[in-house]
């Protein structure tokens, strides 16, 4: 049985974010209308935007070179702060705003990360 630390992780080279995946997300969510969204449904598209945006905030992405890059992971981590996040007393329409902005933040971070990676944009 290997040992855990035995196993090495793998880089961005070797295990590429699915920049398709993320793109359509993104592009669903950023097309969704509150009047004709559930809150089921906007708490769904959270939780799998949320995993989206954390795995891009892994990524090396030039932060400590670029400021404007340095300045999305700032505005992101702080977007994903466990005190900002909608629980289910918030209303609807914040719930709602919130997961628009997760998905603004990681399209921003699926840009940075498609040109420094040179991948296929979807």
């Amino acid at each position: 049985m290997a040992n855990v630390t035995e196993e090495s992780r793998k880089t961005s080279a070797e295990a590429p974010a699915d920049t398709e995946l993320i793109a359509d997300a993104v592009n669903t969510v950023l097309s969704m209308n509150l009047g004709t969204s559930t809150r089921q449904e906007i708490d769904g598209w959270t939780t799998r935007v949320i995993g989206h945006l954390c795995l891009l905030l892994t990524e090396d992405l030039g932060a400590d070179e670029d400021d404007h890059v340095l300045a999305m992971f700032r505005a992101s981590y702080y977007q994903l702060d466990l005190s900002r996040r909608p629980t289910e007393s918030t209303p609807t329409y914040e719930a709602f705003n919130y997961l628009r902005e997760l998905a603004v933040r990681t399209q921003d971070l699926l840009t940075v990360y498609v040109k420094k990676n040179e991948v296929h944009a979807p």
